[in-house]
């Protein structure tokens, strides 16, 4: 009986036995698989990183060089060279998305998607995994600092269009733009402010928009106008039939006769010529045919030239400042976001234009003297010496050479040279006849380029005001200056008129200097907030709308954009 009792004994124990040994083998088994997995997500994250930190020292990534490479390096190791975009969360994926967003949309501020690696990131947010997805990472932030630059600066060699850069946007560092875009809580909102907040650029994107939309055969295009001279209102002429197809008239509704230029056809075309600042007096001339010839492809081609340059203008200006655009010749004295003064003013003819820059008001000179600018001096008054040797005298110019008054009745000018003359002084004093007015604002530029009165008062009335040799000329110019002094302590009105009636030239420094900001927007609002399409009077539009292609600057979008649906950021 004893016997049985240890047999069942030894099969309990037995049993015993193997089970604890599976056991152990099982938790063996699952603490190795533990120890795999542990190893792994060691060795990733340091795949990663060395993966990132590889790349970024080599400047580059397969077959893409970074933009930016010490500014991207400097912002991984600041964060442990660890991915900052890609994550294996659901809130990194939505950020992902949300960057690939706003890049995808970027043709609605006039750029190129394609500049922006969008077509390389969604096919790398389906393709990469594990380590690789450091790849993904890099990609996306050379995308921003590629955006980011392109969205505060001039993105092309602004000697190639006439500028330069010392007088625009410096652009963001590519440090700077990462930290601020990964420092948000909403990345696609802080992508969103690197744009102009202007109600302009607001407005340009949405025209924009609207123009990609409209067939190419908008109504009206397709009857290009023709005129020699002038057509009044009352008469007959065969141009009338395209000016009415163009004003969207039919040719049988026309009483009498589709040639014939009546009331009717009249208002419609004083309302064009108003909603395109032009004088609204009906009559059909050179400005209005042009303005009226615009196509469809001219219109996006001046809104992406216009949104360019609006990225140009530092966006954080200070609470007083002075802005003129030159196409529009307007000018707005702006306090505290608020226009206290708007004028219009003479501006350059194509021929001498006006230059494009920024700078401060420093002071007016009231009561000034005049000295003949090179311009002038070389293609209107030494022509004039060599056929009238006393032309400067009657005019009352002095000519000063080597510090000397000198008559100029005793110079042979034919057998001067242009660099003899050029050194030679010509200076008109303080007076009536001074084409300075009574006023000059003081403005430092190597352009020679200032603000000041004029003697040519009927200018003003003009709906073209490109006339002057390059300055601008202020319709009110007392007004303006006064807004320029009044910070100064003891200036006031009665002390200004005291020192115009002495008549004698007087420099008041101003205590704040103001800044003037020259602009070049061919498109503008009008008092009711609407789209104005004005003339590219200097062809700046189509110098700089060729310089964006040669970079693969532009793209039209690849299907019509909703007005309701597509992203205007």
């Amino acid at each position: 009986m004893l016997r049985w009792h240890q047999y069942i004994l030894s099969i309990i124990i037995l049993i015993g036995l193997f089970c604890v040994s599976s056991i152990a083998a099982a938790q063996g088994k699952t603490l190795q698989s533990e120890i795999d997995q542990n190893s792994l997500s060691v060795e990733s994250p340091t795949l990663i990183s060395a993966g990132i930190m590889s790349a970024l020292e080599g400047g580059s990534l397969n077959n893409l060089k970074f933009y930016d490479a010490p500014g991207m390096k400097a912002f991984y190791e600041s964060r442990g060279s660890e991915p900052v975009w890609i994550q294996n969360s659901f809130f990194g994926q939505k950020k992902t998305k949300a960057i690939l967003s706003v890049l995808e949309n970027s043709w609605t501020h006039g750029l190129n998607p394609n500049q922006y690696h969008t077509n390389e990131i969604r096919q790398l947010m389906d393709e990469a995994k594990g380590a690789d997805r450091f790849q993904l990472d890099l990609v996306i932030s050379d995308a921003l600092v590629r955006y980011g630059r392109d969205m505060s600066a001039m993105r092309v060699n602004p000697k190639r269009i006439g500028q330069r850069s010392r007088y625009w946007r410096t652009p963001l560092r590519g440090i700077d733009i990462l930290d601020y875009v990964a420092g948000s809580s909403d990345v696609k909102s802080a992508m969103q402010n690197m744009a102009p907040k202007g109600k302009l650029y607001k407005k340009l994107q949405e025209e924009l928009n609207r123009l990609y939309q409209t067939p190419a055969t908008e109504k009206g295009e397709s009857f290009k106008v023709n005129v020699k001279g002038l057509i009044r209102p009352g008469a007959n002429n065969k141009a009338v039939l395209r000016i009415r197809n163009r004003m969207g008239y039919k040719a049988e509704s026309a009483p009498q006769g589709a040639y014939y230029y009546d009331d009717e056809l009249a208002r419609a075309v004083m309302a064009f010529q108003k909603s395109h600042s032009l004088k609204p007096d009906g009559i059909v001339g050179r400005q209005t045919v042009k303005l009226m010839n615009i196509t469809r492809e001219d219109k996006i081609n001046q809104v992406l030239a216009n949104l360019e340059r609006l990225r140009w203008v530092e966006q954080s200006k200070p609470n007083r400042y002075i802005m003129v655009n030159v196409p529009s010749a307007t000018l707005w004295a702006v306090e505290n976001e608020k226009v206290k003064i708007e004028m219009p003013v003479v501006v350059g003819r194509p021929k001498r234009p006006t230059n494009i820059f920024s700078t401060q008001v420093t002071g007016i000179r009231y009561n000034p003297t005049w000295t003949v600018p090179p311009t002038i001096k070389r293609d209107d008054y030494l022509p004039k010496l060599r056929e009238n040797p006393y032309y400067l005298s009657d005019r009352g110019i002095e000519l000063v050479e080597d510090g000397m008054t000198v008559d100029p009745g005793e110079i042979d000018w034919n057998s001067k040279t242009w660099s003899e003359v050029n050194a030679m002084r010509m200076i008109q004093g303080s007076g009536r006849g001074n084409p300075l007015g009574q006023v000059r604002f003081l403005m430092n530029n190597p352009f020679n380029i200032y603000l000041h009165d004029t003697t040519t008062k009927s200018y003003f009335k003009r709906s073209n005001r490109a006339l002057s040799s390059g300055c601008i000329r202020l319709e009110k110019p007392i007004e303006l200056a006064d807004f320029v002094l009044s910070p100064n302590p003891d200036w006031s009105s009665s002390k200004r008129d005291s020192i115009l009636q002495r008549g004698k030239l007087r420099e008041i420094r101003a205590q704040e200097p103001l800044p003037v900001y020259i602009l070049y927007q061919t498109v503008w609002l009008g008092e009711r907030n609407q789209i104005i399409y004005g003339a590219d009077i200097y062809g700046h539009d189509t110098r700089l709308i060729k310089a964006l292609l040669e970079i693969d600057g532009v793209a039209v979008p690849t299907a019509p954009k909703s007005t309701k649906t597509a992203q205007i950021n």
